[in-house]
């Protein structure tokens, strides 16, 4: 019988490789919810609510209420300059014509002045909030990074996230571990303090 050899050297090559594929392990990837962070963080909730106090004070600007008041008034004018059952004279009629129409431009320069002040602010306020949600992403990502290392990961997606075309950025996902809690913990730690809530000066014109 005649036996049957092998090449050493072959053999090593095949051990190697199977060596390899045993230890090398498949990458460890995670799941974070960044929109639920996000919203139930306190200083998120203070910057909204900020942010709707600051738009609250712009409709409070005295302009907004006098040109809500001459808006009444014109209406009120415009009532009676039409109204038929109650026809009046024609020297009672050309005044309250005048009236209204002195009250018609009154109402358009004081609009303008309104909104020009109301852009203003609305650009300030964006502006702020912009910032203010930049900086908590940040503090997100940060705490997401450490996690991740700490517990070995080698990526983390965010679950609650959309593609530019409105897709759910993960498609599908098995038993893949959820770092949410675990990063709303590090984050609860490292809070910084809610800043009080501070009230907008409003600019106020006086009548003419």
């Amino acid at each position: 019988m005649v036996g049957v050899s092998m090449n050493p050297i072959k053999v090593i090559p095949l051990f190697l490789l199977a060596t390899v594929l045993t230890v090398a392990a498949a990458p460890r990837f995670a799941l974070v919810r960044v929109k639920d962070i996000y919203t139930e963080l306190p200083a998120t909730v203070a910057l909204q609510q900020q942010i709707k106090n600051e738009r609250d004070e712009i409709m409070k600007d005295e302009r907004a209420g006098q040109l809500r008041k001459i808006i009444s008034e014109l209406q009120a004018l415009q009532g009676q300059l039409s109204d038929k059952a109650h026809p009046l004279d024609e020297a009672t009629s050309r005044k309250l014509a005048r009236t209204y129409e002195i009250k018609r431009q009154e109402a358009q320069t004081l609009q303008q002045e309104y909104e020009s002040f109301k852009t203003e602010k609305e650009q300030a306020i964006n502006r702020k909030m912009v910032a203010g949600m930049r900086a908590t992403l940040n503090r997100i990502l940060k705490a997401s990074n450490q996690i991740a290392k700490e517990k070995g990961y080698d990526a983390v997606f965010d679950s609650s996230g959309s593609t530019n075309t409105g897709v759910p950025f993960v498609l599908f996902s098995k038993d893949a571990p959820d770092l949410t809690a675990d990063i709303q913990a590090a984050m609860k730690s490292t809070e910084p303090p809610v800043p009080a809530a501070t009230k907008p000066a409003v600019t106020s014109v006086k009548s003419p």
